[in-house]
């Protein structure tokens, strides 16, 4: 039986950021990853409108690392430098004056594959944003060895080199993938990390697991906008092989509830009990990428579990 213990120390109990996710922009033939134009613009006219501060994902883990005022930030993050994100979605960037953050699979990009940019629009890119890496050949982690993950990484690392001249520090996992193992290695690599999980970020948010919302479809900004961090002292995720055992932890706040959601599994409503609660789903594992969301209203706080192969 394995056990998994996560240990979060707040600062605060407010949420003042949010990092959204894009990747395709108005590919229709990927309707999982894609945005539309028009969508997307109905997002930035929000942000204008409500006098959010759109900044680059560096910006933001400054201002954590400084300790400042995080409320009413936003960060866009692209992964995949997609060529339909140089055509498409590009110029409103642009337009709308907002900077990002490009994490680039340099394979691709390289190779000069059919959907992907050439370094030279990355670079373009790179002048109204900034760069990250998204590993080499876009693997899945953690269904490799420590020495294929090492190597992978060291081959982006010195595509950066080659075509751009320096290495970004911030770094996004293929697929949004990754286990412990498989965050132990990059983190000999860089510094700041991302994932894929839904969440808010505040001044607790640890800089080497950062939260993302997936902007795909039609999504309510207005409400992705009120998430904030759900604060634990502690969580213990007990698993045997692929089948999860026990959920618990402890908060930080007093809080009569939280929803815990397992992929495939639905939601359940669990009491909490001195700040404390426990859940016995007894569930095997249906897909390859699962998460646990804890959530008590707009509060969340979610964790990635791998099915084991």
């Amino acid at each position: 039986m394995k056990k998994f213990l996560f240990f979060l120390f707040p600062l605060f109990l407010f949420a003042g950021a949010h990092i959204f996710v894009l990747h395709r922009i108005d590919d229709f033939r990927y309707p999982s990853t894609n945005t539309s134009s028009k969508e997307l613009k109905k997002y930035f006219d929000y942000l204008k409108e409500n006098k959010y501060k759109v900044v680059k994902l560096s910006t933001l883990i400054k201002m954590i690392k400084n300790k400042e005022d995080i409320n009413k930030i936003v960060v866009f993050t692209i992964d995949d430098n997609y060529k339909s994100f140089y055509k498409n979605g590009l110029p409103l960037f642009k337009k709308y004056n907002f900077p990002f953050t490009l994490f680039v699979y340099t394979k691709a990009t390289t190779q000069k594959w059919g959907d992907f940019m050439r370094w030279n629009e990355v670079k373009e890119c790179a002048k109204y944003g900034e760069l990250g890496v998204h590993s080499y050949a876009h693997p899945h982690l953690a269904k490799l060895s420590n020495e294929e993950i090492t190597n992978d990484t060291k081959k982006a690392i010195s595509e950066f080199k080659k075509y751009i001249g320096f290495v970004p520090n911030i770094y996004s996992y293929p697929y949004g993938e990754y286990n412990e193992r498989v965050k132990k290695i990059i983190k000999k690599f860089f510094s700041y990390i991302v994932n894929q999980n839904p969440g808010a970020i505040d001044l607790t948010t640890p800089l080497d697991d950062i939260d993302r919302i997936a902007l795909t479809g039609k999504v309510n900004i207005e409400k992705k906008l009120k998430l904030k961090r759900l604060h634990l002292k502690k969580l213990v995720i007990k698993r045997d092989k692929n089948r999860i055992i026990e959920i618990s932890g402890e908060l930080k706040e007093s809080l009569p509830y939280v929803n815990i959601y397992i992929t495939k599994h639905g939601w359940k409503g669990i009491r909490v009990k001195n700040k404390k609660f426990i859940y016995y789903p007894n569930f095997e594992l249906k897909k390859y990428r699962n998460r646990v969301i804890i959530r008590y209203n707009y509060k969340i706080i979610s964790k990635l579990i791998l099915k084991e192969e």
